[in-house]
């Protein structure tokens, strides 16, 4: 017997047989809390392992980006709520961060992943407009 059942699997695709796919199991959704200026909110789910970038996405005011990678620090956000339900920033994080003058209590949206319940953050900027003073 082969791991996962691979010689199984490649005789019934030889043979015509049709091999059903397997799906990965639902990851659990988790509602976010956005912030922006001038008392505007909105909350929009994001599944675990989302980042607060993708999750913003999915609302009416996604936060902004220059490049989805970590390197231009265009997503920060403040964390208002639930910093222990975001992943843990990194070297490149703080990097990042430290390179573009931002807060170093603040996160990257296209970094920090949403891993639980809970989680609130204001926007710093929506589409590239600077809602922060």
């Amino acid at each position: 017997m082969t791991p996962f059942g691979i010689r199984k699997r490649l005789k019934k695709m030889l043979m015509g047989e049709r091999v059903p796919h397997q799906r990965a199991p639902e990851r659990p959704k988790h509602s976010v809390a956005f912030e922006l200026s001038g008392e505007r909110s909105f909350s929009s789910d994001a599944k675990e392992g989302d980042s607060l970038v993708l999750a913003s996405g999915r609302g009416p005011y996604p936060i902004g980006t220059g490049c989805s990678d970590g390197t231009c620090a265009t997503c920060q956000c403040e964390v208002l709520a639930g910093g222990d339900m975001l992943s843990q920033e990194d070297e490149k994080e703080r990097q990042t961060k430290a390179d573009n003058n931002c807060d170093p209590a603040f996160r990257l949206g296209c970094q920090a992943a949403v891993l639980g319940p809970g989680v609130k953050v204001r926007i710093i900027n929506v589409l590239g407009e600077e809602l922060m003073e």
